[in-house]
């Protein structure tokens, strides 16, 4: 791993069932160790989105790109010189919440990487949509399969994640 002093990194996600939230609290882990200050931002949708209607309910509003409202954030994305911005996929693209946040704070954000967890495909499409609302293009890109997350095979990927991340940035 690369290290650099003060460099602030926020890792900012939205988690359904607790997949994405266990990737990005593992990448928050790794980060830790290299000396960088880091933050991890729960993007917290005020819809209750739990059980099978919720399910289907979450599917439709993302298919149909909806908003939703979200809890205030702690962490300003604009305080940090990058933001790692994770979603699961749902019917092929971002969630609602990651949509409301990226149009609410994107503009603030400096640099970005995106991650996804997913259930079988999509993260192309999910990665093309998130950098169109962002308006810049990601330092790096990775998805993650739910499976590979719950059996631990995720952690074998996000090191050279954060390499790419930096190596983008010539640090």
């Amino acid at each position: 791993m690369i290290y650099i002093d003060h460099m602030r990194i926020l890792i900012s996600f939205y988690s359904r069932t607790g997949i994405t939230r266990k990737t990005a609290k593992d990448m928050g882990e790794l980060i830790s160790t290299t000396g960088y200050e880091i933050d991890i931002e729960e993007i917290i949708d005020k819809k209750d989105r739990s059980g099978k209607i919720g399910y289907m309910v979450a599917g439709k509003d993302a298919l149909a790109k909806k908003e939703t409202e979200i809890g205030d954030v702690r962490h300003d994305p604009g305080n940090y010189d990058m933001v790692i911005l994770g979603t699961p996929v749902w019917a092929g693209t971002i969630t609602p919440a990651v949509r409301t946040y990226l149009h609410k704070y994107g503009g603030c954000i400096k640099e970005a990487a995106f991650f996804c967890t997913h259930g079988g495909g999509g993260s192309s499409k999910t990665f093309d949509v998130m950098e169109d609302i962002l308006d810049l293009p990601p330092l790096a890109v990775e998805s993650f399969r739910d499976k590979s997350v719950k059996k631990e095979g995720h952690k074998g990927r996000l090191n050279p994640f954060l390499q790419e991340i930096l190596s983008s940035k010539n640090l």
